[in-house]
């Protein structure tokens, strides 16, 4: 009797471990896809020879960021939006001719007190490249400030969520 209980408690955990897994993979897959059209894209209009990373952003409009280097070596993003026509929908942006994440994360830092920091997405907000900084403040509240990429000004404050 008792290994029969050993074999529903071995049986059921494995179980519950494998819906969990498949319920993962189901939920990251639309992400996935995404990220991986994006980059097909981006590299068959030649925009980048070599693909970093991709981030998909989820702000006034839906898009993926794609970060990376062109035949020249200089690094760049390239937005994708969802609904991508021609090759002149995607956008794409010079990095160093920016402010980066870590300033804008000092930014925000000097002037809002930062407990944790969620993360700091690059993206866009009424045609203009911004990152965004979420973070929780020291109430433990969910803030969320949106500093422009070409001057590092603050466009919005979404607080105390």
């Amino acid at each position: 009797m008792i290994n029969w209980i050993k074999f529903f408690i071995i049986f059921l955990f494995s179980l519950a471990l494998t819906l969990t897994i498949f319920v993962f993979y189901k939920a990251y897959q639309p992400a996935s896809e995404l990220k991986a059209n994006a980059t097909k894209q981006v590299t068959d209009a030649g925009l980048l020879k070599e693909v970093d990373r991709a981030e998909v952003y989820n702000g006034t409009t839906s898009l993926t960021v794609v970060f990376g280097k062109d035949t020249e070596g200089v690094a760049k993003a390239v937005f994708v939006k969802e609904n991508v026509e021609t090759e002149k929908d995607l956008e794409v942006i010079v990095l160093d001719k920016g402010i980066t994440s870590k300033q804008a994360v000092t930014s925000v830092k000097q002037e809002m007190n930062v407990n944790k920091l969620i993360h700091v997405k690059l993206g866009m907000e009424d045609d203009t490249a911004v990152w965004e900084v979420a973070f929780k403040n020291e109430a433990n509240r969910l803030n969320y400030v949106y500093v422009s990429f070409s001057n590092g000004q603050w466009k919005k404050r979404i607080l105390n969520l």
